[in-house]
């Protein structure tokens, strides 16, 4: 056996999930929960504020005056029972309290109502009239994109130099450069520094996810990766939402998120590196010291065999290291790329994490008028809340059925639930809403197991960096979601029954994946080829019996 078939072995024996891990994993909980925040925090930052002209003439003297007055539709146009954002009447007298306007003539104003208490980057930079508009959505867009980069270089160096010090890194990076961009004086300022931030947000759920992954035996992964991961996660969206209810301040709104996580500094002192990253690398002291302080601290004894291979850990001394870990990026993908079967297991899981994030993302902008009001904070909150029994079903699925068949049900399921949707008629709200629901939390589950039998199929030295790289491709469809509302304006049927067909194919694929359930992580690439080579021979002897 190798040192993390052992590894195994020993965890089994000392209890896989005692005192020392369950304290790791709340931990590991609280990372999982900050990870939330950069992704959707936007949607409150760069938030698009009602807004109206100022009218000096009829008695407006500030932002906060009323915004619906009587006299307003003498003063300034409507369009849709709406009034305009940026044009006001011509007025016939510039004193004061004289409101008298020529209705057949608009200028443009530079002073403005606002329609709610809420003050985003829109507000801030006198971003308020349509033509701007395009600069709060790119606000996401650069964000993605500082996700898309971010992902697989993160995945690369935490394979590298270990999965400990690059965590500790993003976390204390990402939030020291949200609270400079909190400083943002200008929009130009604020926009590099959200794609900073994201740089190193952006790979903290992956590390994290692998680094709780790689401490626990197979039974434990997806109690503790998935539930807890998912979880927190979903904690993490919510609290978004209730700091913004509460604050309506886009600068406070990313202090509280963020300056506590400053503190993610202790963890230098608090988590241990990953045993089994340490034994790839050959650092087998290292390796047994970390062991020996779990012992400990779970109050356990292992057999004489497992202490003999403990020793033996200790004895060969953490200078060695193995002559294939340190393998780059490139050298990464060179290796998969030999291998005919990692490839195509490789290019299902970029397409599949196409489909989930294109889906997800999608629907969640749509999910948030289905609350039934129209307070956006509530609405968000409801959207979010829905993620909870996803990831309970898809943990009883998984530990039930496999990873690869919970991961193609909930992609037929959604795909199923998203194209009928729109044949359903309009006024039959109790049969839309419901399907809707369904799709968005069958998508929901299988983002969870997406990235559960992500990290199980491929081999410890290039686990992290093809995670990202996997996470890094689907971050197209997270680009592409924004934009589906627009194919509304063609058919009504384009949004949904593209998600619909995209889920039903991935669904199809996912089932040329392997099945990892109560498997070993792979170490080599053979380990990974194996997978799927043990289990077609065990169904060939099924078959013949």
């Amino acid at each position: 056996m190798s040192a993390s078939d052992d590894f195994d072995v020993m965890l089994n024996e000392i209890g896989d999930f005692g005192r020392y891990q369950v304290g790791q994993y709340v931990l590991y909980g609280l990372v999982f929960f900050y990870s939330a925040f950069s992704p959707i925090v936007y949607i409150f930052t760069a938030t698009l504020v009602p807004h109206r002209c100022l009218i000096k003439e009829c008695g407006d003297d500030s932002e906060t005056s009323p915004f619906s007055p009587s006299w307003l539709k003498d003063a300034v146009p409507f369009t849709s029972g709406e009034p305009e954002k940026c044009l006001q009447f011509l007025s016939l007298n510039n004193t004061p309290a004289l409101c008298d306007f020529d209705n057949s003539m608009t200028v443009k104003c530079s002073d403005w109502v606002l329609g709610g208490p809420e003050r985003s980057i829109q507000t801030e930079f006198d971003l308020m009239c349509s033509e701007n508009e395009w600069k709060m959505a790119l606000t996401g867009s650069v964000n993605s994109l500082g996700v898309l980069i971010s992902v697989p270089v993160v995945g690369y160096f935490s394979d590298r130099y270990g999965r400990k010090l690059l965590l500790i890194v993003t976390l204390v990076a990402s939030a020291i450069l949200t609270l400079v961009k909190s400083a943002a004086f200008d929009y130009i300022f604020f926009i590099v520094f959200e794609f900073l931030e994201a740089l190193f947000s952006g790979g903290i759920y992956g590390i994290a996810f692998v680094l709780a992954l790689e401490y626990v035996s197979p039974k434990r992964r997806v109690a503790l990766g998935d539930m807890i991961a998912a979880w927190s996660y979903t904690l993490g969206n919510i609290f978004v939402g209730v700091i913004a209810w509460a604050l309506k301040d886009w600068r406070q709104i990313l202090w509280v998120l963020n300056a506590p996580a400053l503190l993610f500094i202790i963890l230098i002192w608090l988590i241990p590196e990953s045993i089994r990253w340490l034994l790839s690398q050959g650092r087998y002291g290292d390796a047994k010291d970390i062991f020996t302080k779990t012992l400990k601290y779970n109050r356990k004894q292992i057999s004489k065999e497992s202490q003999e291979k403990l020793d033996l850990w200790e004895n060969t001394g953490s200078a060695i290291t193995t002559s294939d870990g340190d393998e780059s990026l490139w050298t990464s993908i060179k290796l998969v790329s030999k291998s005919r079967i990692l490839i195509i297991r490789l290019f299902i899981c970029f397409y599949c994490w196409i489909v989930i994030t294109f889906v997800y993302y999608g629907l969640t902008l749509n999910s948030v008028n289905l609350a039934g009001t129209d307070d956006m904070y509530l609405n968000y909150i409801v959207a979010s809340l829905a993620d909870m029994p996803a990831a309970l079903l898809t943990w009883i699925g998984m530990s039930k059925i496999g990873r690869r068949k919970t991961l193609c049900l909930t992609l037929l399921v959604s795909g199923l639930a998203c194209f009928v949707n729109p044949f359903v008629p309009d006024d039959a709200i109790e049969f839309r809403v419901p399907l809707y629901v369904l799709g968005k939390l069958a998508i929901a589950g299988a983002f969870g197991v997406i990235y559960m039998i992500n990290a199980e199929i491929f081999p410890t030295k290039l686990r992290t960096s093809l995670l990202g790289l996997c996470s890094m491709v689907g971050r197209i469809g997270n680009i592409l979601a924004p934009l589906t509302p627009l194919l509304t304006k063609y058919s009504k049927f384009l949004p949904l029954s593209i998600f619909g067909v995209m889920a039903l194919v991935a669904g199809g694929l996912a089932f040329l994946l392997p099945e990892t359930k109560g498997r070993a992580l792979p170490e080599t690439v053979q380990d990974a080829e194996n997978l799927g080579r043990e289990q077609k021979s065990k169904e060939s002897r099924s078959n013949s019996h």
